[in-house]
């Protein structure tokens, strides 16, 4: 088989061996399971945003709202229903996807600093009606589920959930690789650059922002189920607004020129704020001088730094071999 058939099985296989060990150094461990439940959290919802402001180059500051609905979608179907938990998950996709599609209509002649700040008040708002909407989601108390999800009627365990939710971050991501090169990923690359001329090639660049804004939703939904079903429980400040500006800065930290970059940026973003006691309590600081560093130092992402040392690596060992001969 040549190289050239071989290129397309190299990013799942070296991504998949990543995943088992990702999953075999989580294990049973409860502290890092919370770790992975973050890590995953926020990769999720940075891959929401990635698909229509890295890509699309539309910022839509919502997150913090398309999660929650996720979440509470989990939560009201746990309690207030006799259904299969599993239900909520296309009810959370429909119902984040509906509001998203709603709020890039109204928004739709909107961009840069305005389109930021509708959807960041938006965002506020949705996260205070939650509070007081107390008949519905609990108000501040929340949701606590009293069941977990079973597949085929086996319960899934913590254990369980965590593998589910590292392999689901890991599909979704290996997913939107694919999509950002195919045709409808070079549309809606080419609407951040030249809007004009996907337009004059046929191409509605309205509905190029929404179906962008709809996957984003879908996906920031997911992660707002992922955080209950590992928690057993979501309040209307589990997943504030702060964590969907965390999100706008994580792609630039691991690398905008792909989805991965994504989760490695997920990654650093727990390790700082979590995982370092060196630095308890000003990760977050931390996290905002590594995203300064690298925008001065490493535009690319640390993806970038990697391709350019391979680059330069690859290179030294050619003209090694060229001396040699």
């Amino acid at each position: 088989m040549s190289a050239t058939r071989l290129r397309p099985l190299a990013e799942p296989v070296i991504t998949g061996a990543l995943l088992i060990l990702a999953i075999t150094w989580v294990g049973t461990d409860g502290y890092r399971q919370d770790l992975a439940v973050l890590t995953v959290t926020y990769g999720l919802i940075g891959l929401g945003l990635y698909s229509h402001f890295i890509m699309g180059d539309s910022l839509s500051i919502a997150y913090n709202a398309y999660a929650a609905i996720g979440g509470y979608a989990m939560g009201l179907v746990a309690t207030r229903t006799g259904w299969p938990l599993l239900v909520s998950l296309p009810l959370g996709i429909v119902a984040a996807v509906l509001i998203s599609v709603v709020l890039g209509l109204a928004t739709r002649r909107l961009n840069g600093f305005y389109l930021a700040a509708v959807t960041l008040l938006f965002g506020e708002a949705f996260q205070a009606w939650l509070i007081d909407a107390h008949d519905v989601t609990g108000g501040a108390e929340g949701v606590i589920l009293t069941r977990s999800i079973s597949v085929f009627g086996a319960q899934l365990g913590r254990d369980e959930i965590v593998i589910v939710a590292l392999v689901l971050m890991w599909l979704i991501t290996l997913l939107l690789s694919r999509l950002r090169r195919s045709p409808f990923g070079v549309a809606l690359r080419a609407k951040g650059q030249a809007a004009v001329a996907v337009e004059a090639a046929g191409v509605p660049v309205t509905a190029l922002t929404l179906i962008s804004l709809s996957i984003g939703a879908a996906i920031g939904s997911l992660a707002g189920a992922v955080f209950t079903t590992a928690n057993l429980s979501i309040l209307p400040e589990s997943i504030p607004l702060s964590v969907a500006f965390l999100a706008v800065f994580i792609p630039f930290l691991g690398g905008r020129s792909s989805p991965w970059g994504v989760v490695i940026g997920a990654l650093l973003v727990t390790q700082l704020t979590f995982n370092l006691n060196f630095f308890q309590g000003s990760g977050t600081l931390l996290f905002a001088v590594a995203v300064v560093a690298v925008l001065i130092f490493a535009p690319e992402g640390l993806i970038g730094v990697a391709r350019d040392l391979t680059g330069r690596l690859v290179g030294a060992v050619n003209r090694g071999g060229r001396d040699e001969r």
